[in-house]
């Protein structure tokens, strides 16, 4: 603000500002990569981690909350007059079968409101829903690859064993990671189903989505189904989990704030120390103005002017390639209110950064006056401390030029192993949680397992004949390559309450194998001594407040026994034992084989999944028979160790390769700093070089001294990386081992892969810098460079 009384020099500081922008291409152009780097980071991290969060919330939104298994096409219809449901869909999976082909047909029906409901997985592209019994929807795959690139109205050729012939194509649907399982797809006609020899009039299943539903929570959806199943007389429904995680899932700044902390330590250090720089290297033009009349508070507004003008430019451009970058790769996940907080967000936090960062070079620049400015030499600070009669050698006139100016050289190395520290820590992880070693936590005696996949609950399913049997174990071992079949895992599913409150999970049979984990896992109370007690896992005991030796009604099927919980184990320090990338069936209760059998006297095995043990060298053949004998058996599925692993895979590249990239931009920083102090250093020092040329330095010894001096940030950042960055990984990979395997501290690895990267390009670097320097130095005469003006 200006007074009445005040002279207003706005104008003034505002073209010396604008002409010291001219005069300074150089500071400006690296004050701008780097603000535009931090706005960059900040802007593309906060929109990639909300569009991410989006497009998990469209996969549940408006699809369906409930499911019931086992209904009639009655019950259907039933369900669809019920006011308080805005869709229901009808949905009948008759199962999968082996073509002559080679390729896996999956047949289904579905309706009109299936296949809204059920968009993410089975999209119609074009053309509509088969209606008579010779008309199939199919996918692009099987088209392009069995179909003879068939269009609408065109017949394609079926070669499984119940659907055999021509068949009229009457819609496209999209291809979901066919190619990948080699399945196909195929939606039939409602007259195709039922001329099946396999139809089961019950064994429909319903799909329904509430009105209203994102005003209405979990509890009361739940106990509505579960009212609607008493009063018609329905199975129990299962909710979709994935609904109610996801729906109403906010958004986790936390990530963010990390990311923003980082990359606001990065850029102040950066541009301070190059704003410092260039205030140093301007002194005495600063103390030129101070003596014809220009008072601190001008020179700052000149100083503050630059910076604010750059720092914009650069916070305009970061944020405006944060924001394509990130809608580019995540479109499907943009949400305007979402993009608008987070560029906010970065302009804030983008702003704040540039003003705190300029903050302690406007005050230097204020701060001295005309006389000091005159007599300032940065190169002469601290003379005398300098230790008397060094002998003066091309190494130990570079380790002088590294020590002479010691906050400079702190920001360097800050800034240069701050990306160090970021990848050594991240890079530790990645090693440590390598894919092969966690999914050997579920196979752990062989890389397939058979386990019981049946469109009836499981307790039927092993009451008519469980399909797990001593017979299909056999057909199992005659298989060349098969070694041994394991029983894995003997399951129910149960249901259960306690204060009010229902409960329902997997509940597996403690067996000699896995007794010794779970009794190691027990967080309170004492392992099951008898029928009549269970343990459940911490995170029900937690969630609903259910304590040991409460007493609890089991139910499974018809049968229902009070029984009472004597343990509560810590699912984190068991391996997730379920089927599927994201499994929704792992252990959630254990109890002793004689509950089993009094809950169910009529069911003789329970056994629920088996590892399949087998030669290496020959699992090709293993793989291809025995999927040959799931595809001729029913109620049964084939899961691969393959799939665990390329899925971890995946979450590594995705998770932590996105880290490791982050911390390579941070580096960026470091290496800005560090061109710019070469090339302020080789401006600064063109009259000090060329005068140890003239009396005597050679070329060569010149070009050892910058490459020693530039070793030296090199080393040190180095150094500086490894004394902070591996207790800091250390530590971080003896608590992150404890989550990722049950318990059990992994020994530590160093990355040497990783970080001799990371040290080959720091050393590289500072060589090729060092000696393009020189290079450049060249180029002028020693009379020119004397001549020249620091």
């Amino acid at each position: 603000m200006t007074w009445p009384f005040e002279n207003d020099t706005s104008a003034i500081t505002k073209k010396l500002a604008n002409k010291s922008l001219k005069s300074e291409k150089r500071r400006n152009l690296m004050v701008v990569i780097a603000v535009a780097l931090a706005a960059f980071l900040i802007c593309f991290t906060g929109i990639v981690a909300t569009s991410l969060t989006q497009m998990q919330r469209n996969q549940v939104v408006d699809t369906y909350e409930a499911v019931w298994l086992g209904v009639e096409e009655n019950d259907i219809e039933t369900l669809k007059g019920l006011p308080e449901f805005e869709r229901v869909g009808g949905y009948y999976m008759l199962g999968e079968e082996l073509s002559e082909q080679g390729y896996h047909a999956s047949y289904v029906y579905n309706d009109a409101e299936m296949m809204e409901i059920g968009r993410d997985q089975m999209k119609l592209l074009e053309g509509n829903l088969p209606q008579k019994a010779n008309e199939v929807v199919v996918s692009e795959y099987f088209l392009s690859t069995y179909g003879n690139n068939a269009k609408i109205g065109d017949t394609v050729t079926l070669d499984t064993e119940s659907f055999h012939g021509d068949y009229v194509v009457t819609g496209i649907m999209d291809s979901v990671n066919e190619k990948e399982a080699n399945t196909c797809a195929i939606i039939l006609s409602k007259a195709a189903l039922t001329e099946w020899k396999g139809f089961d009039p019950a064994g429909y299943r319903a799909y329904v989505h509430f009105k209203n539903s994102d005003q209405l929570g979990e509890e009361l959806i739940t106990s509505y189904c579960r009212e609607i199943a008493e009063e018609y007389q329905l199975p129990n429904p299962s909710m979709n989990n994935k609904y109610f995680a996801y729906a109403s899932k906010s958004f986790d700044f936390l990530p963010i704030v990390g990311v923003i902390v980082i990359v606001l330590i990065g850029g102040y250090i950066v541009i301070q120390s190059i704003f410092r720089i260039s205030i140093n290297d301007k002194i005495r033009s600063y103390g030129q103005l101070r003596t014809i009349g220009a008072t601190p508070k001008q020179i700052k507004r000149i100083v503050k002017r630059e910076g604010r003008k750059l720092g914009s430019i650069g916070i305009l451009v970061g944020t405006v390639l944060g924001v394509c970058c990130g809608f580019l790769l995540f479109s499907k996940g943009f949400n305007a209110v979402s993009y608008v907080v987070m560029v906010s967000l970065t302009l804030i936090s983008s702003w704040i950064m540039v003003s705190i960062s300029i903050r302690k070079p406007v005050k230097i620049a204020a701060g001295i006056s005309p006389i000091e400015a005159v007599r300032f030499t940065p190169v002469q600070k601290d003379i005398r401390s300098r230790k008397k009669n060094i002998k003066l050698n091309p190494v130990s006139m570079g380790i002088a030029n590294f020590k002479r100016d010691r906050k400079k050289t702190i920001s360097i190395i800050a800034s240069l192993s701050l990306g160090g520290i970021i990848l050594l820590v991240v890079s530790s992880m990645v090693l440590l949680r390598s894919p092969e070693a966690l999914a050997r936590q579920i196979y752990p005696y062989g890389d397939y397992k058979i386990y019981l996949h049946s469109e009836l609950a499981v307790e039927e399913a092993m009451a008519a004949g469980n399909p797990l049997n001593e017979k299909l174990k056999q057909e199992i071992l005659a298989i060349d390559g098969v070694t041994d079949v394991i029983t894995k895992r003997q399951s129910l599913h149960i249901n259960y309450r306690a204060n009010g409150i229902d409960e329902a999970g997997w509940c597996d049979i403690l067996t000699e194998q896995n007794y010794s984990a779970v009794e190691a896992a027990l967080i309170e109370g004492t392992m099951p001594a008898d029928a009549h007690s269970i343990i459940i896992d911490s995170h029900t005991s937690n969630r609903d407040n259910i304590r040991v030796g409460e007493t609890v009604e089991v139910t499974s099927g018809k049968s229902t026994i009070p029984v009472t919980i004597s343990g509560v184990f810590d699912n984190d320090s068991i391996p997730t034992d379920g089927h599927g990338t994201v499994p929704v069936d792992a252990p959630l209760e254990f109890a002793t084989e004689a509950l089993f059998h009094e809950l169910h006297p009529e069911i003789a095995s329970f056994d629920y999944s088996w590892n399949i043990a087998s030669d290496p060298k020959k699992a090709d053949n293993v793989e291809s028979e025995l999927k040959n004998i799931v595809a001729t058996h029913t109620d049964i599925a084939l899961e691969n160790i393959d799939t665990i692993i390329e899925y971890e895979k995946n979450i590594n590249a995705f998770v932590f390769g996105s880290i490791e990239v982050l911390s390579w931009l941070v580096f960026l920083f470091g290496v800005i700093n560090l061109i710019n102090t070469t090339l302020s250093n080789q401006m600064s020092r063109k009259q000090e070089n060329s005068v140890l040329r003239s009396i005597g330095l050679t070329q060569k010894q010149l070009c050892k001294m910058n490459i020693c001096e530039g070793l030296c940030y090199a080393l040190f950042a180095t150094l500086a990386t490894l004394i902070v960055g591996l207790p800091a990984s250390i530590f971080a990979c003896s608590k992150f081992s404890v989550g990722a395997f049950a318990g059990k501290v992994v020994p530590y690895k160093f990355p040497v892969l990783e970080m001799g990267l990371f040290i080959l390009v720091l050393f590289g670097m500072e060589l090729i810098l060092s000696v393009w320097t020189v290079r450049r130095q060249k180029k002028q005469s020693l009379i020119e460079q004397m001549r020249a003006m620091e």
